[in-house]
Parts: C-alpha cells; structure tokens; sequence
C-alpha cells in the first residue's frame, strides 16, 4: 500500500502530549466546517469510557500526526448475547496526505489489534469521504443509511431485534453526563434547538432508575430522529433533501469468521445516542 514512507505508530492516547497532537490534526481538517475540538472532548471517547480505551493508529511525519483512525469498545447484544464490539470514530487525513490510502492501513491495523483482542466486530457511521475505503480495501459492509426525521410523537422499540446496544449503569452515566441530556419517562432526550429536542434513545426505565444523576426534564413537542430500525410514527417527516446532513451511512465487519449473524438493516435497532459524538 502507498504511505509506508510515513510512521505508523499505536497510540492509546494515555498522555496528554498526544491529545494535544491529535487536536491540532483535527482542527486543521475541520477548520472549513467551523469546528474546533479540544482534548477533554476525544478524552472523554479515547479514555473515560468505561467499556475500555481506544484503540487506535496515526501516521506520523516528524512529529505530527497526519493521519488518524481509532476504535472505541462498545458492548452490543447479539440474538441475547452480549458481544464486545468496537465503533470506528475520528478518522481523519490532513488534505495534503489524502491519496495515499492512510485511512485504509490505519483501519486495517486496527482491526489486526482488536482481532488479537478478541473483539467480535467493528462498525461505523461513515461518511461519503470515507465510505469507499472502508468498503474497498477494509472488508467492511453497508448495512444501510440512518433515518433522519423531524415530528411529533413518541419513537418507540421494536420487539425481536438481533443486534441492540448493551448498556451498563456506568456506561449509561457516563454517556448521558451532559447538561444539555435529560430524561422523560424510558426516553433520553438532548436540547437540540430552541423548541426541539433529538431522540437520544429509548432506554428501559428501570436501567434510568439507577442513574440518579438523569434529571427528568421538559421535552419541546418537535423531535429530531437519528437511527435505524425505530417504530417511528407517521408524524415524522424525513429531512428534506435540501436540508444538508451527513449521509450516515452505517458500516460493518465481522471480526469471528463468520460466527455471528450479518448485521442488517431490519435486524438492528440503533439509537443516537449509540454514535453521536456531540
């Protein structure tokens, strides 16, 4: 593969020094975008989640990084079964390194680590930059676009799903420890715009019970819906083609050698709050 001139390193981001790097990397690629990270915002993904640290690789040019992929552990039921997974996140390539296949030797390298790691499959959100990689050179499959819905209503879940997020207390502390995340009834809600809140997930009620720091919290009447296999009312409308988005196309690879179903998108039930990493 092109690049190999370049250093390809494992990081786990355990120093400090390093979230620093890689903040300068991912400033500099979304700067047209409008975006600016800081590293209490990838330290919270790479090393405060209680499901494990990132794994991840960059290309490196001195002393830059110039290029970045991670996996983040995740916990996902499989037809009952709880299964380690990982979800690929904060892929990026400087402009002036894109064409030399980075992304695809940075992904691959991370699979080879959580394949020694006894991770059973990785997936990811991708987006219309990224996608081509992850299908043609990674081993990745489409499972399908995410749904992007404005209404009225209540999103419920669906019964007989084969994949599902599995959440634990901790996780579920740690993923809705955000001023703007707030509970109603089994729902998790997040102050999205003024009179409109995004539906993060529908949550058992008796798992929210035993995160007392979820406040119950009004909710606006309109409700944004980012996900896949939801029982979604009429009343929500897709997002008019005009109204720019992400493509969100959600991606995935069996790690097992074929020991798991294939992911689908009639057999998953996925939520916002599964990936959103705002």
């Amino acid at each position: 593969m092109e690049g190999t001139d370049l250093k390809i390193e494992f990081c786990d981001f355990s120093s400090e020094k390093d979230l620093e790097n890689l903040i300068v990397t991912q400033n500099e690629v979304y700067r047209q975008r409008g975006l600016k990270f800081t590293p209490a915002d990838f330290r919270y993904w790479y090393g405060d989640n209680p499901e494990g640290r990132v794994i991840s690789f960059n290309a490196i040019d001195g002393d830059r990084i110039v290029a970045h992929e991670a996996l983040v552990p995740e916990l996902m039921e499989v037809d009952g079964r709880v299964v380690k997974c990982l979800r690929s996140m904060g892929s990026v390539t400087l402009p002036e390194y894109r064409g030399r296949k980075l992304l695809a030797i940075l992904t691959n390298k991370c699979i080879e680590e959580a394949q020694n790691r006894g991770y059973e499959f990785v997936y990811g959100i991708a987006n219309g930059n990224s996608i081509h990689t992850f299908l043609k050179y990674c081993g990745f499959s489409l499972v399908g676009k995410l749904d992007v819905k404005f209404g009225f209503g209540r999103v419920r879940e669906p019964k007989g799903k084969v994949f599902r997020r599995h959440w634990r207390p901790e996780s579920l502390a740690w993923r809705t420890d955000n001023p703007k995340v707030f509970r109603r009834k089994d729902q998790v809600l997040k102050r999205f715009k003024p009179g409109v809140s995004a539906v993060m997930g529908t949550i058992d009620g008796t798992l929210l019970d035993k995160v007392p720091q979820l406040k119950k919290g009004f909710s606006p009447a309109v409700r944004l819906y980012v996900g896949m296999g939801a029982e979604v009312p009429w009343t929500f409308l897709k997002v008019p083609k005009f109204v720019k988005h992400s493509p969100f196309n959600l991606i995935f690879r069996d790690l097992t050698g074929g020991q798991l179903p294939r992911m689908t998108a009639s057999n998953l039930f996925y939520q916002l709050m599964d990936f959103d990493v705002a």
